[in-house]
């Protein structure tokens, strides 16, 4: 029986849950019957079942490395991931480095001649979208720009707490429009909320006003930090009087479910790399509604970033009109497994012709 190729993944592993975290989870899915997977996670939030590189163990760290064929990196953090890059090639393992995002601190900001010279060791570097790899400013056969999006599911889904189907029950006796949106934790980026937690709070005010019959739903994975600006809106919905039609909620749980159930997914950031919600919104051929700050998957309505009365009313559009999506049909799961095994068969074939 041949041996399985062992895959060490090293990225931040829910909860809480993110776009990049949901990522690595449903690519651990995808391959864990072809590879010999094992992982290193780099979320705050430490998890008894899996190794964690914030511990500071670092024979535990370089032996995870040591003994794997293929280092795949996703971490957000650009010290990490070129930590965790330059020990692999140390170490002579091949690597396939991820960019989800280009970094809220340095958005407006190019890598520098030695970052780029230390990516470029890498055997294959995948971006999420043409933009991020503008930033990176590289061209040649080692990039790959492929979304990050892989399909849920359902059936493997945990369904939706109590509290949320009983919600969405009420909402649906009364006939309101349920709306969902949601957040990994409530971060501020150029002084404003990354997530616009504040707009959704002020268009649902507005739209009520004008007598649209709305219910909104906001998801924070994490409110270890935020909690302070997490509280601050809860007050918010209570002097406004929006307690009955917005449901702000700190829960663990499957937000593929909660776009399921909804009626328009909302994602009025002001920044953004390849946002999974997006795509489980179009997979799901739910309407969806996104800022304009970044170029968005075909099918995504947008309004300008940050300019409330643009939200407004292109909310109020699709609500009124019951707007709908006409896609095609979404590609099959082996598709995007195939893709995946192909990468990393060409990096263990190439190692094992120059043995």
């Amino acid at each position: 029986m041949k041996k399985k190729v062992r895959l060490l993944i090293i990225g931040p592993l829910p909860p809480p849950a993110g776009g990049v975290s949901i990522h690595i989870i449903r690519l651990i899915e995808l391959l864990q019957n072809d590879y010999d997977i094992d992982v290193i996670d780099e979320s705050f939030l430490f998890k008894k079942q899996y190794f964690n590189f914030r511990s500071g163990n670092l024979f535990k760290y370089l032996n995870k490395i040591l003994r794997s064929d293929v280092v795949f990196i996703h971490s957000g953090n650009h010290t990490f991931k070129k930590l965790h890059l330059i020990i692999s090639k140390c170490f002579f393992k091949k690597t396939i480095v991820t960019f989800h995002g280009f970094g809220h601190k340095r958005k407006d900001k190019k890598f520098g001649f030695w970052e780029r010279f230390i990516y470029k060791q890498s055997d294959k570097i995948i971006f999420v979208n043409k933009a991020i790899q503008s930033n990176l400013i590289f061209a040649n056969n080692k990039c790959i720009v492929k979304h990050a999006f892989l399909p849920p599911i359902m059936s493997f889904e945990p369904e939706l707490p109590s509290i949320i189907s009983e919600w969405i029950k009420q909402a649906r006796s009364q006939n309101q429009t349920i709306i969902c949106s949601n957040a990994s934790r409530l971060n501020i980026y150029n002084n404003q909320d990354l997530y616009g937690l504040d707009m959704c709070i002020e268009v649902v005010e507005r739209l009520l006003k004008k007598g649209i019959n709305i219910n909104l739903i906001f998801i924070v994975s994490s409110v270890e930090v935020g909690n302070d600006k997490f509280e601050e809106a809860k007050e918010k919905l209570r002097i406004l009087g929006l307690t009955n039609n917005f449901l702000l909620l700190n829960n663990k749980l499957s937000f593929v479910k909660l776009i399921e159930q909804s009626d328009i997914v909302v994602r009025p950031t002001n920044t953004d790399g390849d946002a999974l919600t997006i795509r489980e919104a179009i997979f799901l051929h739910k309407p969806v509604l996104a800022s304009d700050v970044v170029v968005r998957p075909e099918g995504t309505y947008t309004f300008k970033t940050r300019d409330i009365n643009d939200f407004e009313l292109k909310l109020m559009t699709l609500i009124t009109l019951n707007a709908t999506h006409s896609l095609n049909k979404e590609k099959d799961i082996n598709e995007y497994s195939a893709f995946y095994q192909n990468l990393i068969s060409s990096l263990v074939t190439k190692n094992s012709n120059t043995k």
